[in-house]
């Protein structure tokens, strides 16, 4: 494992913590939080590469969120509980809870629209399709090398571009997690973007197509994975195919 990438509220810039614990619903507490519009839209970097800019800190225990916006400002203070939610979260409907508090005002003036920020209850994952998801650094290096962009859980070193795909439906071993390697992972239009700017300054997509052709009909790049067995994965735990 060469770095772990996670974030307390989806889209915000991303942490890379030297161990996370993996549970079925991912790594515990990763996108904790997410936007929402005004019309219960899901609000996302697909939809707003810029929110990148703005970081994010949470402590489960303290129950305290932080955001540092992009002008150095930070909003900060406890969460409490708030009123029952569902937002669907491509296609599946995630419970949770609406989160009062000066967070959503702060971004809602950032972006320039009503946001509503939800706390997702545990059992569900706002992640992509999967909870978990790997790529090596091989793969990424056949296009850009910066694994920000593509924001998956896991990147991995010692791997030749392009095996992870190999995996799929296969069991590895990582940390004290056993994972469930699923399908390989298609792109959207995210990855183009500066993970430092959120401004679009690549076209990743027809990068990956150049460079690597279709995968199933899509640019493609890493894989999705199930969480079978629990526990602790940290930078510099070896991978191993069960």
């Amino acid at each position: 494992v060469a770095r772990i990438n996670v974030t307390p509220v989806k889209s915000l810039r991303l942490h890379h913590p030297e161990e996370i614990e993996l549970v079925a619903d991912g790594a515990r507490e990763d996108r904790r939080f997410l936007l929402v519009d005004a019309d219960r839209r899901l609000y996302n970097g697909k939809r707003d590469t810029t929110l990148c800019r703005t970081s994010a800190s949470w402590d489960p225990g303290s129950r305290q969120l932080e955001l540092t916006l992009p002008d150095g400002t930070t909003v900060g203070g406890e969460v409490g509980p708030g009123d029952a939610s569902v937002v669907d979260v491509y296609g599946r409907r995630l419970r949770g809870r609406i989160v009062a508090g000066p967070w959503a005002d702060a971004l809602s003036d950032l972006v320039g629209r009503s946001l509503t920020l939800v706390e997702r209850d545990d059992g569900g994952w706002a992640t992509d399709d999967r909870p978990a998801s790997l790529v090596s650094r091989a793969s990424l290096d056949t296009i850009d090398g910066d694994g920000r962009r593509f924001r998956m859980l896991l990147e991995l070193e010692g791997v030749a571009a392009h095996e992870e795909d190999t995996w799929r439906n296969r069991r590895v071993r990582v940390g004290e997690a056993t994972l469930l390697v699923g399908d390989p992972t298609p792109r959207c239009a995210v990855p183009s973007a500066s993970p430092d700017t959120g401004v679009r300054d690549r076209d990743v997509l027809r990068e990956l197509i150049e460079k690597r052709g279709p995968v199933e009909g899509e640019a493609c790049m890493g894989v999705y994975a199930e969480v079978l067995e629990p526990g602790l994965v940290r930078v510099g735990d070896a991978l191993e195919l069960v």
